[in-house]
């Protein structure tokens, strides 16, 4: 074994190392840090890139799993149930789609398009059946991308890989979003600002999805600093002996992901997002209650960390806040229009309950029932749920719903079970925090880029939740059992 200590001995281990990540884990987690570059790739050019190479990464597993080059992992139970229940609203969404279903489930209006312009009769139960087929086709390349995670993240090693690179990511966005509107340049990339000019958007176009993202990052880059912290503080039970730690030793060496976590928190604030921040704050919360919980730290404990962070938030709100601290009080006149919307879409709900009227068909369907207060050409509801529920009809928008929800419990189970690696799955638990939180309020899981990054955290989550594989009785001499152990940690310090 190559001595870590000599350059040689560096370069051998990170080699190594490198050779252990196969190439399609390298191209999905390059995949993922490109994904926000093309303006959150909202385009369908963007989205369409990602899709295809989304596919031919999932196609490059499947024949070297068939090689058995790469085994396959066996999905847990509660990921079984998540595919199953996610499988059936995604088969729903393609049968909206499709002519041959019974002519009294198909939507109204293409019954009277038909006569109005005297035109042979061809419907189905979705509004719009191309922008069903493209919605799926998004669904699949997320689930590509969350399939791939789950596979190759089974490594301890993979798994923080994926974290420190979307810290280290998100954190490079953040960083040119406050560039850009401390150098008041008003640009996206070379494209002029046409609104939000004074909020932080990064590539994004809103800065809303922007907050999602960073959000992520900033759950990406905690659960960096405190994986590394535990790895460290937990065999020093004295307080003074951890202060000494955490000051000489743990700041120092990681001052990398210290910066990241400030220029991302920096970032979230500046963006002006009220549901994106209160979403990352909940985020937070749920990653810091989740984590010490596996090792039965005190109630009380736990509610001080917390108190610790609402406060640390509260720092920073009145420092760099302000902005944000006076959208806080505009709440009124904007609530008043969602809260419009949100009755009017509900009042389109009641009308298609059960069949729906077909993924992507929001922004068509809800002209019928827009009043004047609403300008003109809203295209989200601004809440992820009521939008399913439109446009899957409420039994599959619940099916979808529990399928994300399954996962995110089977984390939250798995950070209490693990003795070792908690951080991983209390990472994804929180990460669902997040987005289901700031989905009541927002769309951002309808940009592609915060989709994928979801996905792809998920993934590792999900594969580091599940039980340890049970194999043969361990043989091997008590050395080499040591020895491979030594290897072992040396391998997940990469």
């Amino acid at each position: 074994m190559s001595d870590p200590d000599t350059a040689a001995g560096f370069f051998a281990q990170r080699g190594a190392a490198h050779r252990r990540r196969p190439l399609i884990f390298h191209a999905l987690v390059v995949l993922t840090l490109a994904a926000p570059l093309p303006l959150g790739a909202y385009e369908a050019w963007a989205w369409a890139i990602g899709a295809t190479v989304c596919g031919a990464l999932v196609l490059g597993w499947g024949v070297s799993a068939l090689a058995s080059r790469t085994p396959a992992v066996i999905p847990p139970p509660f990921l079984r149930w998540s595919a199953a229940a996610l499988t059936l609203a995604v088969l729903w969404a393609l049968l909206q789609t499709v002519g041959f279903t019974p002519e009294s489930w198909h939507h109204p209006l293409w019954r009277d398009t038909a006569e109005a312009l005297d035109l042979p009769y061809r419907g189905a139960i979705s509004l719009n059946p191309a922008a069903g087929r493209e919605s799926v086709l998004r669904i699949a390349s997320y689930a590509g991308v969350f399939w791939l995670a789950f596979q190759y993240g089974r490594t301890p090693g993979r798994a923080s890989h994926v974290l420190r690179a979307l810290a280290i990511g998100s954190a490079c966005y953040a960083l040119y979003g406050l560039a850009v509107v401390f150098s008041g340049a008003e640009l996206i990339l070379w494209f002029e600002k046409e609104f939000y000019v004074d909020e932080v958007t990064a590539t994004f176009v809103n800065p809303n999805s922007f907050a999602t993202y960073c959000g992520i990052g900033l759950l990406c880059a905690t659960a960096v600093l405190r994986r590394r912290f535990d790895r460290g503080a937990p065999k020093m039970p004295d307080v003074r002996q951890r202060l000494y730690f955490l000051i000489v030793e743990f700041l120092p060496a990681n001052a990398l992901f210290l910066a990241a976590w400030l220029v991302l928190a920096t970032a979230l604030l500046l963006s002006l997002s009220r549901g994106g921040v209160a979403a990352a704050a909940l985020g937070l919360l749920a990653f810091l209650w989740i984590v010490p919980a596996r090792r039965n730290v005190r109630l009380r404990t736990r509610a001080l960390r917390s108190i610790g962070l609402v406060l640390a938030g509260a720092v920073l709100l009145l420092l760099i806040g302000q902005g944000l601290e006076r959208r806080l009080w505009e709440t009124g006149p904007d609530w008043a229009k969602r809260s419009q919307i949100y009755s009017q879409t509900v009042q389109a709900i009641e009308d298609e309950p059960l069949l729906g009227t077909g993924l992507g068909t929001f922004a068509p369907v809800y002209r019928s029932y827009r009043t004047h207060g609403i300008r003109r050409g809203v295209r989200m509801a601004h809440n992820d749920y009521l939008e399913l529920a439109l446009e899957l009809g409420i039994p599959a928008a619940v099916l979808f719903v529990a399928s994300i929800a399954a996962l995110a419990l089977g984390c939250a189970r798995g950070a209490f079970a693990r003795r070792r690696g908690g951080v991983f799955p209390a990472a994804g638990a929180a990460v669902c925090t997040l987005v289901g939180a700031h989905a009541l309020v927002d769309f951002s899981l309808q940009i592609p880029a915060v989709a994928v990054t979801f996905a792809l955290i998920l993934g590792v989550a999900v594969a580091q939740a599940a039980p340890p594989r049970k194999g043969r009785r361990n043989t091997q001499s008590p050395v080499r059992q040591r020895t491979a152990r030594s290897r072992a940690r040396a391998r997940d310090r990469q």
